[in-house]
């Protein structure tokens, strides 16, 4: 009887401990000499402040599809970049409220990357 006690306080014990999972709840950074910027879209919206955000979005027009990214940290430092790359629009077409993005750009302003990551730990917005 004892034995039974001591497992079944140890799966209580373990499933407590496991319910929570990792978390990697990243803020918006923004490293302008790099020229890149990145957040977990779950933590940029959770966030106390209410001065940084990252948005990605796709337009399209009779000419053509275009793509951008802009960023904005707690600092109110705002970064952008835009694309018509295939590559890149079809990354941008992924992001969902549980990504981790991130994007940079070049001296024009044009994003010469975008990255996007799906997980559990980038949770979702609350």
């Amino acid at each position: 009887m004892n034995l039974m006690r001591i497992m079944v306080l140890g799966v209580l014990l373990s499933g407590g401990l496991a319910a929570g999972g990792m978390k990697d709840d990243r803020n918006v950074f923004i490293n302008t000499q790099l020229r890149a910027a990145y957040a977990s879209m779950g933590a940029a919206r959770n966030s106390s402040d209410f001065t940084q955000y990252l948005v990605c979005q796709i337009v399209a027009t009779t000419s053509g599809i275009s793509g951008t990214c802009e960023a904005q940290n707690t600092q109110g430092t705002l970064v952008a970049c835009q694309t018509t790359n295939q590559y890149l629009l079809e990354v941008l077409k992924s992001i969902n409220d549980t990504s981790f993005v991130g994007f940079s750009w070049d001296v024009n302003g044009e994003c010469n990357q975008i990255y996007v990551g799906h997980g559990s730990p980038y949770g979702p917005k609350q």
